[in-house]
């Protein structure tokens, strides 16, 4: 970029002060648009982690299959019937 000086551009002070000015702006703006970037970049890779992290516990879930609920019960040492508890109120 070519650097522009008073005394060589042919631009009054003046207009030279604002272009100086809208550059700075500008190079701002770029500086806070690039961290904008950065943080999402980082919020993106996180959230594709967790999916992942999600969709490899739903395989999981499927592959051990679904409980099954004709279990019959079954009578231990004792006597006593075991299996699943359906209801703790009489």
């Amino acid at each position: 970029m070519l650097g522009l000086a008073p005394s060589s551009s042919g631009l009054p002070s003046q207009q030279l002060s604002l272009y100086q000015a809208k550059l700075q702006q500008a190079r701002r703006e770029a500086a806070q648009a690039q961290t904008r970037v950065q943080s999402l970049e980082v919020q993106t890779e996180t959230a594709r982690q967790e999916a992942a992290q999600a969709q490899s516990k739903v395989r999981s879930l499927e592959g051990k299959g679904s409980p099954r609920s004709d279990a019959k019960p079954m009578l231990n040492t004792r006597g006593e019937t075991t299996g699943r508890l359906l209801s703790t109120q009489a």
